[in-house]
């Protein structure tokens, strides 16, 4: 193991061992989708499509490169995401007055409907994470953005 996975302090060395923070972080994300289907399942939605709908009743009419970012997957999977929530009447495309050669999705009233119908993930997760005070949650948002960002320039340094 390398000198960086060890942290020593007055003679006292811990290893520190990365695979049991991503066997966490993986354990944590199953609960969390787990309780997402049962928040959203009552509305025949998938947790693709609520990721999908979070964005656009955040900001509705956003093209499909932006929709694969903000939920981590492809614009390929996002357009078949999208086909599916079309025959729903739940979102639409629409050309993109901007530039014609990009297609926003947006939201229809059904949609729109939903956001008032569906119960919000927050409210949920404030029940369920109230040990937490508010430096416990920014602490934990800032190392796991950088765990992220170690991800990332990782994956760019092997390719």
């Amino acid at each position: 193991m390398s000198d960086k996975n060890t942290n020593c302090e007055n003679n006292n060395c811990v290893v520190l061992d990365f695979s049991e923070i991503y066997k966490l972080n993986n354990r944590i994300n199953k609960k969390f989708e787990k309780l997402q289907r049962k928040i959203i399942q009552k509305e025949n939605l998938t947790t693709a499509q609520y990721s999908i709908l979070q964005q656009l009743w955040k900001n509705d009419g956003i093209k499909f490169k932006q929709l694969a970012e903000a939920c981590c997957c492809s614009q390929s999977t996002i357009t078949g995401i999208v086909d599916t929530m079309e025959k729903k009447d739940v979102v639409i495309r629409k050309m993109n007055p901007e530039d014609r050669r990009s297609v926003l999705v947006m939201l229809t009233d059904k949609g729109k409907k939903l956001e008032k119908e569906t119960p919000n993930i927050n409210s949920i997760l404030d029940n369920c994470c109230s040990g937490f005070d508010p430096n416990d949650i920014q602490l934990l948002t800032i190392l796991l953005k950088k765990l992220d960002k170690s991800l990332v320039d990782t994956e760019l340094d092997s390719c």
